[in-house]
């Protein structure tokens, strides 16, 4: 193995898993809906985005994040 490989293991290693990415996905407002939110994710190189994310109650709970983080507050 040449140390470009063992960058990109070390890389992945490191990485949150795929469900916390959503999560932190969602709760920042920069995406507008669930769709967007695998896009984001496949983006970043989450192959499995689609599946992970495929139940009904995260769906919806990721759904309610992203709701209230692009929902402005008012003073």
């Amino acid at each position: 193995m040449g140390p470009r490989f063992e960058k990109r293991i070390l890389v992945l290693e490191n990485r949150p898993s795929v469900v916390e990415r959503a999560f932190q996905i969602a709760k920042s407002g920069k995406v507008a809906n669930i769709a967007a939110l695998r896009k984001q994710l496949t983006d970043e190189g989450y192959a499995n985005a689609v599946q992970a994310l495929a139940g009904r109650s995260l769906a919806n709970q990721l759904t309610r994040m992203i709701t209230d983080a692009r929902t402005p507050r008012t003073p």
